[in-house]
């Protein structure tokens, strides 16, 4: 391959070259390439839906000297040729050898690629592949992203030229939208639903390395060309090194996302290993999140407040404390002091709190930030400097997370800076473990480990911690230091809890809780068919791995109370209590706290199903309304169906599982359920709920 520049009109003059195709074909799926490797044909024959744009697979971005990003574009020799009935190569020469195997596998593509650097000097950075070009999406098309656990957007198209950059990106030549596997997005791959069939896209990579799902909308200036959809990797290969990707998938199957789900599932259960959650989440309906000492120095809470919070959140059924600003340099602040707090009498009087507490039958899990290092303590000039993420200039990374008091100063001027600890080092398990033994010699049975799920992680390029440099396979890393975490609380204590906030595949696995971020209650669209308003977070998450338990966030004040609990008990979501970002506690909602003691009725009356059941979403029961939001959980030969009423003056509807009969109900305002036969049939007033209970026949 050689630098070329090539103009819009001769990159589509090349692509539309005509060739004789090579095609792979079972009875779900053709696929088809021409003889420059481009790809012709990616059909679901059953729908007749072909999302092929008729170019190649992959971009290559390379390092040339000063030139850190330029695309290089194949010259070498290609050769396509089909090895067997279900399986092509294709093997492009030059500078940056590409190789791909393509298998069909049902109504799977499977793609596996090796790439080479051949060239003198040159750095390949970036590898964006699979890579659909051109991709023909109908106007109804919906993108579904695994951003912090599942989000709609209406039209791919449109969120993929939502990012404009100013000046900063060349957006005249492509307008770039992407989300980071395994770091803010939960898992590894994302589809598009359109004309009654869904394009899967995914990596399978249980390395967890970095993972771009990348969409580009190609332009020429202002106007827009094409979209692309594609993942990318990075391996920054230097001159003579080769390395074999992992697995991608490309499926145009028939239905939507669930589909998409259960196929990813299904390559999960090659590693996923979750243990059940101890005794004390399993019977938990959420925790009162609340900072007793603020950033700032005020403290909100004293220790002596306790047994106030611990009455309060048991009034509705909640029974648990998420513990922030327990120490005395107050939330954000100290880290990894903890210092403890002399002006309360110091750890001896927070040890006597939560014994009260735990007495009153609550339990009390104890914050801790799992990877800042506030760059003001000691420990970071003596330590932390050297054991934090470096950037590519070698300096340590800083984050901010200001608390504003009474005053614009602490805000607007910056109040602390924190370094993030780089999980590769050995040390920083040493720290970890510590925080376990702190929360131990406390008394309390739950630890919380702050960011360490997924979210804010960075690319350290210290080449001195052990790992390779950029390192973009972190997550496996964090994800092996929590496993040893959870390994040693469980050789201290098995009943203590282990919880972090951010919902990711790889880390799920080994913690009983996961204090969610991003969840939103905010609508995406309306359904064209009936006009029922469609929420922008999916519970793909929750779909895939019901075995994990995760919360809501952000119910912060006592305005919209019954749609958004309704939508907590329909996806079976612990409760995550935050009045006033954890300033206040549930009594400062009293209509909040009122229906929050209904909902927790129906989940302690039915915990087994909706609380410690699988997460089906609509799976198994048949509904005769469109209108109506419904969900399904399954244990043993009982399933439970969770409907609710967000918008119509009053709704009725007939439920039915196959295989089941109906057997009782229950739920909150004005709802009405009968039994007709095996199925049930339920009338909603607007924001009502009902939980119907059916049992295999």
């Amino acid at each position: 391959m050689k630098l070329c520049a090539l103009s819009f009109g001769v990159l589509a003059s090349f692509f539309a070259q005509a060739a004789q195709s090579i095609e792979l074909e079972n009875d779900k799926i053709s696929v088809a390439f021409d003889e420059n490797g481009n790809l012709v044909s990616l059909k679901n024959l059953a729908a007749n839906k072909d999302f092929a744009g008729g170019q190649n697979l992959f971009r290559i971005i390379c390092e040339d000297g000063l030139i850190q990003e330029r695309e290089v574009f194949p010259d070498g020799k290609i050769t396509v040729s089909k090895t067997a009935d279900n399986r092509a190569e294709i093997s492009y020469g030059g500078e940056f050898p590409v190789k791909i195997i393509c298998t069909i596998d049902g109504d799977e593509l499977r793609l596996d690629a090796e790439i080479t650097n051949a060239s003198k000097s040159k750095i390949l950075r970036e590898f964006q592949f699979p890579m659909i070009k051109n991709v023909q999406l109908s106007p109804k098309n919906r993108l579904i992203m695994n951003s912090e656990g599942g989000e709609l957007f209406p039209s791919a198209l449109a969120y993929a030229a939502s990012k404009h950059t100013g000046y900063k990106s060349q957006d005249n030549k492509a307008v770039e939208r992407y989300g980071k596997y395994p770091r803010e997005v939960s898992m590894n791959f994302y589809v598009v639903e359109d004309d009654g069939c869904s394009l899967y896209i995914a990596c399978e990579d249980a390395r967890f390395d970095l993972t771009l799902h990348l969409l580009r909308q190609r332009r020429d200036g202002y106007k827009p060309l094409f979209l692309d959809l594609a993942m990318s990797k990075f391996p920054y290969l230097k001159p003579g090194e080769s390395q074999t990707l992992p697995t991608f998938v490309l499926s145009p199957h028939v239905g939507d996302w669930h589909v998409s789900g259960k196929k990813y599932r299904k390559w999960a259960d090659t590693w996923y290993k979750k243990m059940p959650a101890v005794k004390s989440v399993m019977e938990m309906n959420g925790w009162q999140r609340v900072i007793l000492r603020q950033q700032y120095g005020t403290v909100l809470f004293p220790y002596s407040d306790f047994e106030k919070i611990c009455k309060a959140g048991l009034d509705c059924g909640i029974n648990s404390l998420l513990m922030f600003g327990w120490w005395k340099e107050g939330m954000d602040a100290g880290y990894p002091d903890y210092t403890a707090d002399d002006t309360q009498g110091g750890d001896d009087a927070l040890r006597e709190s939560i014994k009260k507490f735990r007495a009153m039958g609550g339990n009390v899990m104890v914050y801790f930030n799992g990877q800042l290092i506030d760059v003001s303590t000691k420990y970071f000039k003596e330590r932390g400097q050297y054991i934090c993420d470096k950037t590519s200039a070698g300096m340590p990374h800083l984050e901010s997370y200001p608390f504003g008091s009474d005053g614009t100063g602490l805000k607007a001027l910056g109040n602390k800076e924190f370094g993030t600890a780089c999980h590769a080092v050995p040390e920083w398990f040493d720290m970890l473990k510590s925080y376990v033994d702190r929360a131990i010699s406390l008394g309390a049975n739950g630890v919380f480990l702050d960011q360490m799920g997924g979210g804010s992680i960075q690319t350290c390029f210290d080449a001195s911690h052990g790992h390779k440099v950029p390192f973009t396979d972190a997550m496996y890393y964090k994800a092996e230091i929590l496993r040893k975490v959870r390994d040693y609380i469980k050789s201290k204590n098995p009943d203590i809890s282990l919880g972090v906030e951010r919902a990711t595949d790889c880390t799920s696995q080994y913690v009983d809780y996961i204090h969610t971020c991003g969840f939103g209650y905010n609508y995406a669209e309306k359904d064209k068919e009936t006009g029922r308003p469609i929420l922008k977070s999916v519970p793909t998450f929750r779909y895939v791995f019901p075995e994990a338990k995760i919360s809501d966030r952000g119910i912060r004040d006592d305005t919209d109370i019954e749609r958004r609990v309704n939508i907590c008990l329909l996806w079976g979501l612990l409760s995550d209590v935050e009045i006033y970002r954890c300033r206040e506690i549930i009594d400062a909602a009293p209509n909040y706290k009122k229906y929050l003691a209904e909902a927790d009725r129906l989940r302690d009356k039915y915990r087994r199903l909706i609380m410690n059941g699988t997460f089906s979403d609509t799976d198994y029961a048949v509904c005769s309304s469109k209108r109506l939001d419904y969900t399904v959980f399954v244990a043993g030969d009982e399933m439970a169906v969770v409907a609710t009423n967000a918008y119509l003056d009053g709704e009725s509807a007939e439920f039915s599982i196959e295989g089941y009969k109906f057997a009782e109900a229950d739920g909150i305002s004005a709802f009405n359920a009968s039994a007709e036969g095996d199925k049930a049939r339920v009338e909603l007033k607007r924001k009502a709920l009902a939980v119907l209970i059916f049992k295999k026949k």
